[in-house]
């Protein structure tokens, strides 16, 4: 690449020298020009040129290199020995291929121990067992009720149950922002409320009295103390352990019979089950570790190792996603502004240069490129896939590449030489009208080093000058 890219800087230093003795030239007609009117016979004779119409195209020359759409480099996540190898480079693969395989004799039995032990909680057997658990659940549960309604009376329980329904409907109420859900809440809640104090003060005024014994002595067995405050403190819990428990148990129960349980369901039977079931989940991913797949697809570029060999988990495996074919291209600094996204492409490879592949630029950097302190536009190119016909070229392949930097279709042209920057972006020509150069002004377009598009100011038969003629 540098080679090519030394022999445009010495084509662009030549090209400069020409414009500068061009310019030259046309400075030294301009003063003349001025003047023409009192010319002598003796003065220099003018050169002119007529003005035609016909096609021009700017290019910027460089060079190019066929490169991948993407590539992948990748290996196993664990360690082991290579068994064996389903690809070779060479290879066209598809994303997910097998293309390779650890020993997995340690990883199989790991998963099949654990698939034992999920099947084993999952059972037949232990699904009755966790029936039979929650049926015990449900009758503690009960019984767990009934005590703590006979310390404070099903009234009070009932109501105290019924304020609780109330204070969550009021909070649902309140997240909907319906003002009237709200109101009706607020006075459920609010009569729930009144209840429950009159319950309490019927407990307290006549369900003591009549369920439980209030005298000193305790000489009798049918004495039934008055419940303390701690007596229906223990109930209350006792009752809220067995309803968690069974919670648990039909939570449990459903788990292994495969069926959907809330989130934040929580038991140490639940526990034990969701520990299996990850058990399982990593022996797989262990076992899936000692396969090798696929991440892309495209051509297999390398396989770093061979069957028996002893793998980490460094990339062994190189993949070249040949989908579409681009083009990593350097041009000379100079051509800064010859090259933007979407300008189109000429590419010739080295190994096939009969034959011309076309392309369009789809990124330029924004900075230029810097290799062995050489400065160069660096750019890619999407080549046309409909250009190679059947090409089939290596990744790597050397390319001449010419983009196109500006087209012009039956424009007015106009010889350089003949052009006079008045100012920057400026430009005048001399016209000759009866033999005599006359000022005008004209609006340029593209230009090269021989000609520029001349967008106004001219006509195609127009003759303009270009200098002066050299005589003997």
């Amino acid at each position: 690449m540098l080679t090519k890219l030394k022999k445009l800087e010495k084509k662009t230093l030549w090209i400069a020298l020409a414009v500068i003795a061009l310019c030259a030239v046309g400075g030294v007609y301009a003063s003349q020009s001025f003047v023409a009117d009192t010319a002598t016979a003796d003065e220099p004779a003018m050169q002119t040129a007529k003005i035609r119409q016909g096609d021009l195209t700017l290019y910027a020359s460089g060079t190019g290199t066929l490169i991948s759409a993407a590539e992948a480099s990748f290996g196993f996540r664990s360690s082991g020995q290579l068994l064996s190898l389903s690809a070779s480079v060479g290879d066209t693969v598809e994303a997910g291929d097998l293309l390779a395989e650890l020993d997995n004799t340690s990883e199989e039995i790991q998963l099949r121990q654990a698939e034992r032990e999920l099947a084993e909680l999952t059972s037949p057997a232990a699904i009755a067992t966790a029936e039979q658990a929650l049926a015990q659940a449900e009758l503690d549960a009960t019984d767990a009720k009934k005590h703590l309604a006979y310390l404070i009376s099903w009234d009070v329980l009932k109501s105290e149950e019924r304020v609780a329904a109330a204070e969550i409907g009021l909070v649902e109420a309140k997240e909907s922002g319906d003002e009237d859900k709200i109101t009706a809440a607020e006075f459920e809640l609010e009569n729930a409320e009144n209840v429950l104090a009159g319950n309490w003060d019927y407990y307290e005024n006549h369900y003591v009295a009549d369920n439980f014994k209030v005298s000193a002595t305790r000489t009798s067995q049918a004495y039934i103390a008055k419940p303390t405050e701690f007596d229906i403190l223990e109930g209350r819990a006792g009752y809220a352990l067995a309803q968690a428990e069974l919670i648990e148990a039909e939570n449990y129960l459903a788990a292994i019979q495969g069926e959907e349980i809330p989130a934040d369901a929580t038991g140490s039977s639940l526990a034990a089950l969701e520990q299996a079931k990850l058990n399982v989940l990593s022996a797989q991913d262990n076992l899936e570790a000692t396969q090798l797949h696929a991440p892309i697809s495209g051509l297999v570029m390398s396989i770093d190792a061979n069957i028996g060999d002893v793998v980490g988990t460094s990339a062994i495996v190189t993949i070249a996603d040949i989908s579409e074919a681009f083009l990593e291209i350097f041009l000379d600094e100079t051509d800064w502004g010859m090259i933007a996204v979407d300008y189109p492409v000429d590419v010739i490879f080295d190994v096939l240069p009969d034959k011309v592949f076309a392309g369009a630029v789809v990124q330029v950097d924004p900075a230029l490129y810097t290799e062995q302190n050489t400065s160069v536009v660096r750019a890619l190119v999407r080549l046309d896939e409909s250009s190679f016909d059947g090409s089939k070229l290596p990744i790597g392949s050397a390319a001449a590449v010419e983009v196109i930097g500006g087209r012009a279709s039956e424009a007015v042209l106009v010889p350089v030489e003949a052009l006079r920057e008045a100012s920057p972006g400026q430009y005048t020509v001399f016209v000759m009208v009866d033999d005599e150069p006359k000022l005008r002004v004209v609006e340029v377009g593209i230009q090269d080093l021989f000609y520029a598009e001349i967008l106004s100011g001219l006509e195609v038969g127009d003759v303009v000058t270009t200098g002066i003629a050299e005589t003997e």
